[in-house]
């Protein structure tokens, strides 16, 4: 079972809702940004919006992770039993697997994930 201390379902949750809250705030920014027009000779202001452009997909993708780990969470204490299977996504090492191919480490049998 995937435990994450400190990080309980309710709490998982309150997280989400307040990294929605940021990326609707970030992204109304970055619209209020775009719609006042950078001009070129503010390079400074044109990297500020840049930035807040990239802290919005950032936020997006963070909710996004956030929500997965949830449904992992649910998936792993709904007591299904996982699939022998190593290759079904349900695997019992399906994180691992994951951390693996998304990072290029080598998996348990040696060669790389």
């Amino acid at each position: 079972m995937l435990s994450l201390p400190g990080f309980d379902a309710p709490r998982l949750a309150s997280l989400r809702v307040r990294i929605q809250d940021m990326a609707i705030r970030q992204n109304r920014y970055r619209r209020e940004a775009q719609s006042i027009g950078v001009p070129a000779d503010c390079p400074e202001t044109s990297r500020l919006v840049d930035a807040a452009e990239q802290d919005t997909a950032a936020l997006a993708d963070l909710e996004r992770l956030v929500s997965l780990t949830m449904r992992f969470i649910a998936d792993e204490e709904s007591g299904r039993p996982a699939d022998a299977d190593a290759s079904s996504p349900s695997g019992r090492n399906l994180l691992t697997r994951a951390f693996a191919a998304l990072t290029g480490a080598p998996s348990r049998k040696g060669g790389a994930a």
